[in-house]
């Protein structure tokens, strides 16, 4: 008799710190925990083709018509896409949104300049 109330009282102190361990498990999930979230915006380093070596003798196609999606905050710029030329084909890279690396950050969009041999790239910039 005395084995079944020892057994009794310890499933019920089981039962009860089972629940309390699961209570502590879902109370950041409920949001009663205090969560802080930082966010981080590291500016985007911008990475275009460095200004071709040798003259490109095929024209690069018309540009892409992109839809541009609205920015993600006052800082961003969108940086429109080009094409670049790599293993011999025209491949499109696509624009996105950049972070100014500075304020008053203007940025000068890369081109392909005619030349008497062929196409040169121009790798755009900050102003």
């Amino acid at each position: 008799m005395n084995e079944r109330k020892i057994s009794v009282a310890t499933t019920r102190l089981y039962r009860i710190v089972l629940a309390a361990v699961a209570l502590a498990a879902l109370l950041p999930a409920s949001g009663c925990a205090r969560r802080r979230i930082v966010i981080v915006e590291r500016p985007v380093v911008v990475e275009q083709p460095p200004a071709a070596a040798e003259p490109v003798t095929e024209a690069p196609p018309p540009a892409h018509v992109e839809q541009v999606p609205p920015p993600p905050s006052p800082s961003h710029v969108w940086v429109a896409g080009y094409w670049a030329w790599r293993s011999r084909a025209w491949v499109w890279v696509p624009g996105a949104y950049v972070v100014r690396p500075a304020p008053r950050a203007v940025w000068v969009p890369g081109h392909w300049n005619r030349v008497p041999r062929g196409w040169i790239w121009i790798p755009g910039h900050w102003r």
